[in-house]
C-alpha cells in the first residue's frame, strides 16, 4: 500500500471518528435546569439568574431557573436528589442544605452530601442584623439587655430552618445566653416583610435585601454576622466587636448534581463557574448582591462542608435549635 493511500485512510478514519463524535455531541445538548432551593427573588435566586445567563451564553444551550422553596432548601435539594444524573439538572443551595440541614431534620428522605454532591462554590455573604425601628434598641448590647429583661419574647424571622439567618440568631441565643423566639417563612422577602409590617422584632439577612430598607429608615442596622466589617455598610459594627469573639455566621452558595452526574457535565460546568466568578461584570454583579465570589471546585467544596457541617451541629446540639 502506498504512502499516499495509508494516509488517505488515517485521514478518512480521523474524519469518522470526529464524525461519531460530534453524532454523541458534547455536554450540554439540550437544556439545563438549574433548580433553586429558596424562592424568587432571594440571594440565591438572583445569583442562579445571574448564572444562567452566562452559561448560556457560554456553553449554547439555554439555562433554565426553577425554584423550589419549602423545608429549609429540603424540597429542592430533595427533588434534584431523585432527578435523573445525566447532567441536565443541578441545584443551587449552599449551607442550608449541606452544612446545616442533615443537624436540623432528623428525618430527611435523602443524604445531601451523598446523594447531591458538590460540583463547586460560588460565593459567600454575610447577614445583617435588622430590627424593626420601634424596637427601642440602638446595639446588639441593648438588643441582648432587652431579651434578658422580656425572655422569649422578641422574635427574628428567616427564610427557612437551617439557613444562615436563622443559625446567626441560634449562635447569638447561644453566646448572649439570651431567648429570642425563630419564625421561619418560606421565602426570604416574606422574612424581611414580616419585619417591616411589625410582626417580628428583628432578622438575620442578606445585605441587598434589608440595606435599602436601613437606608430609607424603615429597619434599623445593628450589627454584621462576619468576622470583618463589610464595604458595603462600613460602619455597621460586627457582633464579634459588640461582645461576642469568634461570632462568624456566612451563607455560601454553591452548585450540585445529582450523584453519578456524569463528570463530563460537573467538570466542565465546574471550570465555567471559575471563570465566570473572576469575570469583572460577576464579580460586581455578586457585590451587589452583599456577596463575595468565592471558588472552589467539588474536592474543595467537599472537604469545606466536611469541616464547616460538624461546627454547626455543635451549635444546633448546645442551642436546642429545631427545624420547627
Amino acid at each position: 500500500m502506498s504512502t499516499l493511500m495509508q494516509c488517505a485512510r488515517a485521514a478518512a478514519a480521523m474524519l469518522l471518528g470526529l464524525v461519531c463524535g460530534a453524532a454523541h455531541g458534547a455536554w450540554p445538548e439540550r437544556p439545563v435546569r438549574l433548580v433553586v432551593s429558596s424562592g424568587a427573588g432571594g440571594t440565591a435566586d438572583i445569583l442562579a439568574r445571574s448564572l444562567a445567563e452566562k452559561l448560556t451564553a457560554a456553553l449554547g444551550q439555554p439555562f433554565i431557573v426553577e425554584n423550589k422553596p419549602g423545608a429549609g432548601g429540603h424540597l429542592g435539594a430533595a427533588q434534584v436528589a431523585r432527578a435523573p444524573a445525566d447532567g441536565y439538572v443541578f441545584l443551587v443551595s449552599g449551607s442550608p442544605t449541606h452544612s446545616v440541614g442533615p443537624h436540623l431534620y432528623k428525618n430527611l428522605t435523602y443524604d445531601p452530601m451523598h446523594d447531591v454532591p458538590p460540583v463547586a462554590m460560588v460565593a459567600v455573604a454575610p447577614n445583617l442584623l435588622v430590627v424593626d425601628t420601634e424596637l427601642p434598641v440602638q446595639s446588639v448590647a441593648q438588643l441582648v439587655a432587652l431579651a434578658k429583661q422580656r425572655p422569649g419574647e422578641l422574635t427574628y424571622s428567616s427564610a427557612g430552618s437551617g439557613t444562615s439567618g436563622h443559625l446567626a440568631g441560634a449562635m447569638l441565643q447561644s453566646m448572649a445566653n439570651i431567648r429570642i423566639k425563630h419564625v421561619p417563612y418560606k421565602t426570604g422577602p416574606e422574612a424581611v416583610t414580616a419585619v417591616l409590617a411589625g410582626n417580628v422584632s428583628m432578622t438575620f439577612f442578606t445585605m441587598p435585601s434589608v440595606l435599602p430598607q436601613v437606608q430609607a429608615g424603615k429597619l434599623r442596622a445593628l450589627a454584621v454576622t462576619s468576622s470583618t466589617r463589610t464595604a458595603l455598610a462600613p460602619s455597621v459594627p460586627t457582633i464579634a466587636e459588640a461582645g461576642y469573639p469568634g461570632f462568624e455566621a456566612l451563607a455560601w452558595y454553591g452548585l450540585f448534581a445529582p450523584r453519578n452526574t456524569p463528570r463530563e457535565a460537573t467538570d466542565r460546568l465546574s471550570a465555567e463557574i471559575k471563570r465566570i466568578v473572576q469575570h469583572p461584570d460577576m464579580k460586581e454583579k455578586l457585590i451587589r448582591l452583599g456577596a463575595e465570589p468565592h471558588y472552589l471546585n467539588a474536592e474543595q467544596l467537599e472537604a469545606y462542608v466536611r469541616v464547616e457541617s460538624p461546627k454547626w451541629k455543635a451549635l444546633i446540639d448546645a442551642s436546642g435549635a429545631e427545624s420547627d
